[in-house]
C-alpha cells in the first residue's frame, strides 16, 4: 500500500500513526503549518498562572492545548492548571488534554448548531469561560458571543506554511483542518496534489479543499482517529484507475 502523510505534528497524531503502523502502512508526520506565539510575554504568562480560576477552558484545537501546556510549564503554574475544568471541541482534543495530564468534563458537538446549543444549556451567567486558540477566533467570537457567562478569548499563536515535502507518487495525505487545507492549496501546486490521494479530516476540511479546487479523495465522518483511520485506510486501497 502507499505510505501516509499526516500534516500535524507527530506528538498530535501519535494514536492515528500507531493504528496505521499496524495496518501495514509507512507513515511520517509533516506539520504543513509553522505555529508562533503571540502576545506579549507578561500577559501569556498571567494567563497561564489564572487557568485554573475559569468556570471552563476551552481550547480550540491539539495545538492550542500543546501551546497553552507549554505557557503553563514556563509559569510554574502546573498545579493551578490542575483545577481547570475543560471543554474539548474534539475528540483529538480531549486526547491531547490527556497527554499533558489533563482532563476533558465535555466534548462539544461537532456540528456548529449542536455546539451552540451545549454551550447554551451547559453555560450561566455566573460562569467565567476562557477559550484559547488561534486562526478561528473569529468563529468562535460568534459562537462565544451567544452564550451565558463572561467570556474571555486570548489568541495564543499564529499559523504560517512551511514547505512541503516532495512526494512518492500515490501517497496518501491527511489534511487534519480548515486551515490545513488553505496552507496546503498555498503551498502546492497541481502536479503535486494530482500525485496525492488526499483524505480531508471532516466535512469542513473537505469544503475547504473545494473551494481552493482541490480534489479529495475520502472525508472522514467527524475529525475523530477512528474515522480517520478509516478514510485513510479507504484511500490508500483504492485501485489507482478510481482516484480520478
Amino acid at each position: 500500500m502507499p505510505p501516509v502523510l499526516l500534516l500535524r505534528e507527530p506528538a498530535e497524531v501519535q494514536d492515528l500513526t500507531f493504528l496505521l503502523e499496524e495496518e501495514g502502512l509507512e507513515v511520517r508526520a509533516w506539520p504543513l503549518l509553522a505555529v508562533t506565539e503571540v502576545g506579549a510575554a507578561v500577559a501569556l504568562t498571567a494567563l497561564a498562572e489564572q487557568v485554573g480560576r475559569f468556570s471552563w477552558v476551552i481550547p480550540e484545537s491539539p495545538t492550542a492545548v500543546r501551546v497553552l501546556a507549554g505557557l503553563v510549564r514556563g509559569a510554574g503554574a502546573e498545579h493551578v492548571a490542575a483545577r481547570a475544568a475543560f471543554l474539548a471541541p474534539s475528540l483529538d482534543t480531549v486526547r491531547a488534554l490527556g497527554r499533558h495530564g489533563w482532563e476533558a468534563r465535555h466534548v462539544l458537538p461537532e456540528r456548529e448548531e449542536g455546539r451552540l446549543e451545549t454551550l447554551q444549556s451547559l453555560l450561566t451567567e455566573e460562569d467565567d469561560v476562557l477559550w484559547v486558540g488561534g486562526p478561528g477566533e473569529a468563529t468562535w467570537r460568534r459562537w462565544l458571543s451567544q452564550v451565558p457567562g463572561r467570556v474571555t478569548l486570548m489568541r495564543l499563536y499564529d499559523e504560517a506554511p512551511l514547505v512541503v515535502p516532495a512526494l512518492e507518487p500515490g501517497t496518501v495525505v491527511v489534511v487534519h483542518s480548515p486551515s490545513a487545507a488553505e496552507a496546503l492549496a498555498l503551498a502546492t501546486d497541481e502536479a503535486w496534489r494530482d500525485g496525492a490521494r488526499l483524505v480531508a479530516s471532516g466535512p469542513s476540511t473537505a469544503s475547504a479543499l473545494a473551494e481552493h479546487g482541490v480534489q479529495v479523495t475520502a472525508i472522514a465522518e467527524r475529525p475523530s482517529t477512528e474515522a480517520l483511520l478509516e478514510a485513510t485506510l479507504r484511500a490508500a486501497t483504492l485501485a489507482p484507475s478510481a482516484l480520478r
